[in-house]
């Protein structure tokens, strides 16, 4: 798919990757339409989003928790060539000590806002047989991390939903792809005390929201089913996959030594 021209809705755009995917579209030609809560940060970013080159660039005001707003999002955007569903936030703890609310509150964002917006793009996707959903998971959907329980969940329900998805519109012209980052230097990772995370999980440096930008947007035109980033994560993810009980060992063994 080349970008230029193409309607592209980016949830949590406001800030961090969200902002940095709207950049990186906007630079490739595309049509961006922004969706978050925060308006003044928004038009702040359509201002970027405008100077770099973008061929047009909306504001919605979303909460992607409310149906009624996604629906509404996607009814503005119109025929929408590609949807990334990047909205969602993290609250580091254990299960034992994590709050209902906070449990709830993240899986209702990360999660279900992700559904509801792929659910009101959906129909007019498969119509024209043309589309890409691009799902901002994280590496936190392939590993589970000691006292960050809650916010995998809704990564690992993320990456489920993700791959059922991408077998049933498989041959009807709609692609699903995976970005699933790291650690980022956004400002995500400070509200989520990033302390609280396994030690271990600290030795793969965080990278720029810029590239992962770069990687939704060339999701995007490629429809690579799954890009994992930085290499090193990638690395250790493969590990996982492969050797599951090996790679939670090494998790604890190393965590409790950098804790130490």
């Amino acid at each position: 798919m080349n970008l230029r021209e193409k309607c592209v809705v980016v949830t949590g755009a406001s800030s961090g990757i969200g902002r940095a995917a709207a950049a990186e579209f906007s630079r490739r030609g595309a049509r961006v339409v922004l969706a978050a809560r925060r308006r003044e940060l928004l038009e702040t970013v359509a201002a970027e989003c405008r100077a770099l080159g973008a061929a047009d660039c909306r504001v919605v005001i979303c909460d992607v928790t409310n149906r009624g707003d996604c629906h509404r999002l996607i009814e503005t955007a119109g025929d929408v060539d590609v949807l990334v569903n990047n909205a969602g936030f993290a609250i580091f703890d254990t299960i034992e000590n994590a709050r209902p609310d906070d449990l709830e509150s993240m899986m209702q964002t990360n999660y279900f806002g992700a559904v509801w917006c792929t659910r009101a793009v959906l129909p007019r996707m498969l119509a024209r047989r043309s589309g890409t959903i691009v799902n901002v998971a994280s590496i936190a959907g392939i590993m589970g991390y000691a006292r960050m329980g809650g916010y995998c969940a809704t990564k690992f329900a993320m990456i489920g939903f993700s791959e059922a998805l991408r077998d049933e519109v498989l041959g009807r012209g709609v692609r699903v792809a995976l970005v699933c980052p790291g650690t980022t230097e956004t400002e995500f990772f400070v509200n989520a005390e990033r302390g609280k995370m396994p030690g271990a999980s600290r030795l793969i440096l965080a990278v720029k929201p810029e590239t992962i930008g770069r990687a939704i947007c060339d999701a995007a035109e490629d429809g690579r089913y799954r890009r994992i980033l930085p290499s090193g994560a990638a690395a250790y993810m493969r590990l996982k996959e492969l050797f599951p009980r090996v790679a939670h060992f090494f998790m604890r063994r190393v965590s409790a030594v950098i804790e130490r």
